[in-house]
């Protein structure tokens, strides 16, 4: 076995002496070979969250000590995303009634305009202007393989339209209406309708508290979607008043980690019994960590009234 090994040397260098230097760095060099050589260990373990891909956008929430750093970072996040035309940073945190963030170019096209596929569906957007999280996608997947035919599905905070879109797109003949709020984020919401040709897809315009008493949606809902973790069980009234006599929810809120989901559930009991309705849990499960005493839970509960 030794002599086998002896004879093969020569030709290994041989291959070595001969190939195309850059094709053979190439080769054998990953994402992660390039960040060696940019980064010390230290920073590495800094960069190990990664980043967002928003589509075309990479989003990077770069430590002081990498600040200095981020421009040759960017380059090789494009280097080996060949669909990613752009890299910001983020400069500031989740704020305001809209959840908007601040962003910081770094590197690539000079643009803050996403354009995110999922599930068959193509979102654009401005991410200064409104929230979204591809983070959701499983929830997004989850509740679109839920909906059964011919429902009529309301989905509160609707943001651009993802769980709506997304629906309205697997299910033809779903109704499907979105509110929301920020006026950019429904206009974009109206645009990615256009865009994906779902013509059984409504946005409104407007909060939920106003809008769940429009005689058009009072009653109308088989399905009710929450996407609103921070303040979502304020808005228990117009579920009420939005859902038909039965109906499903799925709710998002924020609950403490050594509580599970519990002060959620009491919360949403406690309306039920005050307001003579009654609900039934049918899932939950914690959606993602938001904090180190905090996490999202998603709750699956039916209604009748």
């Amino acid at each position: 076995m030794i002599a086998m090994a002896d004879k093969e040397k020569p030709r290994r260098y041989w291959l070595d002496r001969h190939r195309n230097p850059g094709e053979k760095q190439a080769a054998k060099r990953s994402y992660m070979d390039e960040m060696r050589l940019i980064l010390t260990k230290e920073e590495l373990g800094e960069l190990s969250k990664g980043f967002d891909l928003l589509g075309n956008i990479a989003i990077i929430d770069f430590t002081d000590r990498l600040k200095k750093r981020s421009k040759e970072i960017a380059g090789v996040i494009l280097k080996y995303n060949k669909n990613v035309d752009t890299v910001v940073a983020k400069a500031g945190p989740v704020e305001g009634v809209f959840r908007t963030r601040k962003y910081r170019y770094v590197a690539g096209k000079r643009s803050f305009i996403a354009s995110y596929r999922e599930n068959g569906c193509t979102f654009v957007f401005d991410i200064r202007k409104t929230y979204f999280s591809p983070r959701w996608s499983f929830e997004r997947s989850r509740l679109m393989a839920m909906v059964r035919p011919k429902e009529s599905v309301v989905v509160m905070f609707a943001g651009v339209g993802p769980f709506a879109i997304e629906i309205a797109k697997a299910h033809k003949d779903a109704r499907v209406t979105g509110i929301e709020l920020n006026e950019y984020a429904c206009k974009a919401f109206a645009d990615n309708i256009k865009l994906n040709k779902v013509p059984n897809v409504t946005c409104i315009h407007g909060d939920v508290s106003k809008a769940s008493k429009n005689p058009a949606l009072k009653n109308s809902a088989d399905r009710i979607i929450m996407p609103l973790p921070m303040s979502s069980l304020q808005f228990l009234d117009d579920v009420l008043r939005i859902a038909k006599r039965k109906c499903t929810v799925h709710i998002y809120a924020l609950g403490m980690i050594e509580h599970g989901g519990d002060s959620i559930w009491r919360a949403i009991s406690a309306h039920a019994e005050k307001n003579g309705y009654r609900v039934k849990k049918i899932f939950s499960r914690v959606a993602r960590p938001y904090s180190a005493r905090e996490q999202e839970m998603v709750i699956d509960y039916s209604i009748s009234k």
